[in-house]
C-alpha cells in the first residue's frame, strides 16, 4: 500500500527522516551571470532580421574584427552587437567556427563565401583553412572560380619565381631545425601559392579550361594572366586563337562598339602575340587568319613567308623587334608545367607523373644557373661537417 507523505517525514524502522528535494543542475533563468556569458548578433537583412547567440569569451578570445566590435561596444549594448550585409546562415557557420575551431564546407562556392566573411572580419586562421581547402579540392570545373575570387578580393600580381635563399643553409641538423621554412606562412602567402596552384591546373588542362564559357568572361588583367603562360599544354595554337578571337568579340559586345578587326586587335592588345604562329603548319595559320586578322598586314606576311619557306631571310633583313618576335614565335612549350606548391594532399608532388616532377627538377637548377663542380660541393659539405662539430 502506497503511503503518504506527511510532514517530509518518511517511516523507516520505527523511525522518520526527512526527504530532500533534488537539486537543480541547470542554472536559474534568471540569473545575471548568464547574460554575462553571452552575446548577441543583430543581423539586419534586406527582407528580415535575425539574431545569433555566440559564446562571448570565444569571441573576445578570437582576436578577429567581430572581438574588436564586442569590446567597443559597437552596434548597441554590452551584450548587443549588430552585423549587416551578410548571409544569416553564413554568419553562424563563421561564429560557430571561432567557438569550435572546426568548420564543415560543403562546396567550393560555400568556401569562397566562407574566405569572404574570413577576409571581412579578419580571422586569419580562418582565411588559412580556406585556402587549404580550396586547394585540396581544386578542380578544372571551378578553377575559374577560385581564379577570379583571388582577384576580387585581393591583390593580385603575377606569381614570381620561389626564391632560392631558403635552400642555403647549414647542413648540420641542429641549423636545418631551427632555419627551416616549411612552406607559407601568412594568409597572403597562401594566397599567392593558391593562384599559382590555378594557373598550374589550367596549365596542365588549358583545352578544357578554354572551352568553358567563364572564359569569355574575364576581365582583361585575368585574361592576360592565363594566356600569356608558357607552359600552357595545348595541342595547337588554333586553340589559344580560337579564345583570343572569342574573347574579343565578347570584349567589343559588352562595350557596345563595332567587332571589326581592328576594334578585336584593340581589345585584345599584346595578346595579339601571344600565340606561337610558327609552331602552326601554314594550313593552321591561313584557317586561323580566316577567322580572325590578329596580326597586322606585315606581321601576318612575314609568318606566312617563314612558314611556307617561300622567303629566305638573313638576320640583316630583319629589323631587331621582328627578330624578338620571330624568337617569340618560334619558341616550343615545355612538354610538361611546374610543379604546384604544396598546400594539401592534392598538391604533393607524388601525386604527379616521374616525368613530371623530372622536368620541373630539371627547370628549378635551370633557374639556379650552371652547376657547380663535384670537388667544390664535397669541399662545402666537409666545411658544413666541421662547423657543426666545432660548434
Amino acid at each position: 500500500m502506497v503511503q503518504p507523505f506527511t510532514n517530509n517525514l518518511e517511516a523507516d524502522g520505527g523511525g522518520a527522516r526527512p526527504i530532500t528535494a533534488p537539486l537543480p543542475t541547470a542554472p536559474p533563468m534568471d540569473s545575471p551571470a548568464n547574460d554575462d556569458q553571452y552575446v548577441d548578433f543583430l543581423v539586419l537583412g534586406n527582407k528580415a532580421n535575425f539574431q545569433v547567440r555566440a559564446e562571448r569569451k570565444a569571441i573576445l578570445d578570437s582576436n578577429t574584427g567581430l572581438a574588436h566590435m564586442l569590446s567597443s561596444g559597437g552596434g548597441g549594448g554590452d551584450s548587443k552587437c549588430v552585423v549587416r550585409d551578410v548571409n544569416r546562415d553564413n554568419f553562424e557557420t563563421f561564429v560557430r567556427y571561432l567557438e569550435t575551431k572546426f568548420i564543415k564546407f560543403n562546396s567550393t562556392t560555400h568556401t569562397l563565401e566562407m574566405l569572404e566573411l574570413a577576409t571581412r572580419f579578419q580571422c586569419r586562421q580562418l582565411e588559412i583553412h580556406c585556402a587549404k581547402d580550396l586547394d585540396l579540392n581544386l578542380r578544372v570545373n571551378h578553377v575559374l572560380e577560385v581564379y577570379r575570387a583571388l582577384w576580387f578580393y585581393y591583390s593580385i600580381a603575377a606569381p614570381k619565381a620561389p626564391s632560392k635563399e631558403g635552400k642555403r643553409r647549414s647542413r648540420c641538423p641542429r641549423a636545418s631545425k631551427s632555419n627551416t621554412v616549411s612552406g607559407p606562412l601568412t594568409p597572403e602567402e597562401y594566397f599567392a601559392a593558391l593562384l599559382n596552384n590555378c594557373l598550374q591546373l589550367i596549365d596542365m588542362h588549358a583545352e578544357e579550361v578554354f572551352s568553358q564559357e567563364a572564359m569569355f568572361t574575364l576581365r582583361f588583367p585575368e585574361l592576360e594572366m592565363i594566356v600569356k603562360r608558357d607552359a600552357l599544354q595545348l595541342s595547337s595554337e588554333t586553340v589559344l586563337l580560337d579564345v583570343l578571337a572569342r574573347w574579343s568579340l565578347e570584349d567589343c559586345k559588352r562595350k557596345h562598339i563595332d567587332p571589326t578587326a581592328e576594334n578585336r586587335r584593340r581589345a585584345l592588345g599584346a595578346l595579339c602575340y601571344a600565340p606561337r604562329y610558327l609552331t602552326m603548319s601554314r594550313r593552321e595559320f591561313d584557317a586561323a587568319r580566316e577567322r580572325i586578322e590578329l596580326l597586322d598586314p606585315a606581321e601576318s606576311q612575314l609568318v606566312g613567308d617563314i612558314l611556307t619557306g617561300g622567303m629566305r631571310r638573313s638576320a640583316a633583313n630583319l629589323t631587331p623587334e621582328q627578330e624578338t618576335l620571330v624568337a617569340r614565335f618560334r619558341a616550343p612549350r615545355p612538354d610538361f608545367p611546374l610543379l604546384p606548391v604544396q598546400l594539401s594532399a592534392r598538391s604533393h608532388p607524388r601525386n604527379y607523373p616521374k616525368k613530371m616532377r623530372k622536368a620541373a627538377a630539371d627547370a628549378e637548377r635551370e633557374r639556379d644557373g650552371p652547376k657547380k663542380g663535384c670537388c667544390n660541393r664535397l669541399l662545402l659539405n666537409c666545411c658544413s661537417v666541421f662547423a657543426c662539430i666545432f660548434d
